[in-house]
């Protein structure tokens, strides 16, 4: 899509839902291309690092996940500029999309993407 605007992702903030396989491997891409994921997420809340995250970062991020079996809350204890949220549901929405960012990289949770799940520009009526 953004090859027939000639445009790329180099320097594009992006947020990234999800902090499994899915979201690990998007936000490896993402860092190939240039881009600067900022996002990550689990069923109970959501951070953001307005820093991005690095190589660095997402190798921290798979260890806590695949390996320590950690939730994400734990990347701000590692990485004290980054901001966690927990997950409200009462809103009918996450709120991570609420950040400015160029780029939306939902990974719905067990494969499923419902409207509070999705990116408010993704939603139907």
């Amino acid at each position: 899509m953004l090859k027939t605007k000639k445009d790329t992702l180099k320097g594009k903030i992006c947020l990234v839902s999800g902090s499994g396989n899915v979201s690990q491997y998007t936000i490896e891409k993402l860092l190939d291309l240039g881009a600067k994921p900022v996002s990550v997420s689990d069923s109970d809340g959501a951070i953001y690092d307005a820093d991005g995250i690095d190589r660095e970062k997402l190798a921290y991020i798979m260890d806590l996940k695949n390996n320590r079996r950690g939730r994400i809350k734990d990347y701000t204890d590692k990485y004290k500029k980054a901001i966690f949220s927990a997950t409200d549901r009462k809103l009918d929405h996450n709120w991570l999309w609420n950040i400015k960012a160029d780029c939306a990289f939902p990974a719905p949770l067990k494969m499923r993407s419902t409207q509070k799940t999705r990116p408010i520009s993704s939603r139907t009526a």
